[in-house]
């Protein structure tokens, strides 16, 4: 069997007497603090399987989403001390849903991107029957995901620390599928290249659609 598929199913038979918060905040330590502990802590040890790491980024969504609220409350507050009018353009829930939309969005695009990865992986079959591992996406971009609890600050903070959480995930990315599968720095860009093909791709299609019928219907 496959030892990639060894690890799903190492991760789906987790010790029951394990914790599983205690796992997810390491992993999430580890990754700003030791981001190589943070991937053998998933690949090679049972206390963290896919769901836990769904779960982690879960969890960030919806800080973000708590973070805006009061972000929002902050803003509110220091208006009405600030000046003699009665009313902010600024209500409680302004942004709250677009920031978990957005990085749900990115969740998803995260793991349509591991999936794109693994099947399209460039590797020597003949001498690597290991396969690629699952969720390393999912894995480097939790800095990305964590940036949700800067959105109590006013604007353009949250912004310039979502860049600098995407920049850090990229390069943990490429750290590890350079470390553990020897890329270069072509290999990785090249992957990158043909995600973002891959997503256009995937938007053009609906969008013909849409034209077509639309001009059918005009």
């Amino acid at each position: 069997m496959l030892p990639a598929l060894n690890v799903l199913i190492r991760k789906s038979n987790k010790v029951q007497n394990s914790d599983p918060y205690q796992a997810r905040s390491q992993i999430l330590r580890d990754i700003f603090f030791s981001p190589k502990s943070a991937f053998e802590s998933y690949y090679q040890k049972t206390e963290l399987a896919s769901r836990d790491l769904f779960l982690i980024h879960l969890n960030l969504v919806i800080l973000a989403g708590i973070s805006k609220f009061f972000g929002n409350l902050l803003s509110i507050f220091l208006f009405k001390i600030s000046t003699s009018d009665e009313e902010s353009n600024v209500s409680l829930f302004d942004g709250v849903v677009s920031v978990i939309l957005f990085y749900v969005l990115v969740i998803v695009l995260l793991r349509l991107t591991d999936s794109f990865r693994m099947y399209h992986q460039m590797r020597d079959k003949s001498k690597d029957w290991s396969g690629p591992e699952p969720h390393v996406f999912l894995i480097s971009f939790l800095p990305l995901t964590s940036t949700s609890i800067f959105w109590c600050l006013p604007q353009p903070i949250p912004i310039l620390f979502l860049g600098l959480g995407f920049l850090y995930s990229l390069h943990l990315a490429y750290l590890y599928l350079s470390v553990q599968r020897s890329w270069s720095t072509r290999d990785f860009f090249f992957l990158l290249m043909k995600v973002v093909l891959f997503f256009l791709v995937f938007l053009t299609i609906p969008m013909v659609f849409y034209h077509i019928i639309r001009t059918a219907l005009n």
